[in-house]
């Protein structure tokens, strides 16, 4: 099976508007966006371009099933527009951002409510109340079966807990570049959200 990157893009009529790129993955899970395969190079292009903070466009009619280098366009504008600094600004932290918010599939949480579903029903119901308690109750039975759920159980929430709160900062870090109107407080907005991400890895 071929796989590719794909670009996640906005129809603008006689073009599509590139949004994001995400790598090729054979998880079924279902996205919003309208996805269009790319070819290695393009993909490459459109990842340099993104990084820049630069407008692309692949226009339309496309001619084979994957997006072909000449029919990319990248668009230099004018640093000092509003619109163009805030759409740079969430180009550079998606580059960043998107491949942790993809890294919980559809897979991953279904697993995980498999695994919460198999606790309940040998009776621990574990709520964000009582899951100390729960966790002791279940390591206390001595059964190692359970006790290697509740590992995974705890290891694919640790998961899902991080990358949520990275996607609210994220929507955060859009509120208020959205709300703001000079281009080099948007600058500033992102450079710190970047380094706050970064941050993170040391």
């Amino acid at each position: 099976m071929m796989m590719y990157d794909v670009a996640a893009v906005e129809d603008r009529g006689s073009y599509w508007y590139v949004t994001n790129v995400y790598p090729h993955t054979l998880d079924s899970i279902e996205r919003p966006e309208k996805l269009l395969n790319l070819s290695a190079v393009s993909a490459a292009l459109i990842k340099e371009a993104m990084t820049k903070g630069l407008e692309i466009r692949v226009t339309k009619p496309l001619a084979h099933v994957e997006v072909m280098p000449h029919e990319i366009k990248i668009i230099q504008a004018d640093e000092n527009d509003t619109k163009y600094a805030r759409e740079s600004a969430f180009k550079k932290a998606r580059m960043v951002v998107t491949p942790d918010l993809a890294s919980i599939s559809g897979f991953t949480f279904y697993n995980f409510m498999c695994l919460n579903n198999e606790l309940s029903d040998k009776g621990f119901f574990i709520t964000a109340e009582n899951r100390e308690q729960k966790y002791l109750e279940i390591l206390e039975t001595g059964d190692e079966s359970l006790i290697q759920k509740l590992e995974d159980y705890l290891n694919m929430r640790d998961e899902i807990d991080r990358v949520s709160a990275l996607n609210q900062k994220f929507n955060h870090f859009r509120k208020l570049v959205n709300e703001e109107e000079c281009t080099e407080k948007i600058e500033e907005l992102t450079n710190n959200f970047l380094e706050e991400y970064y941050s993170t890895f040391f």
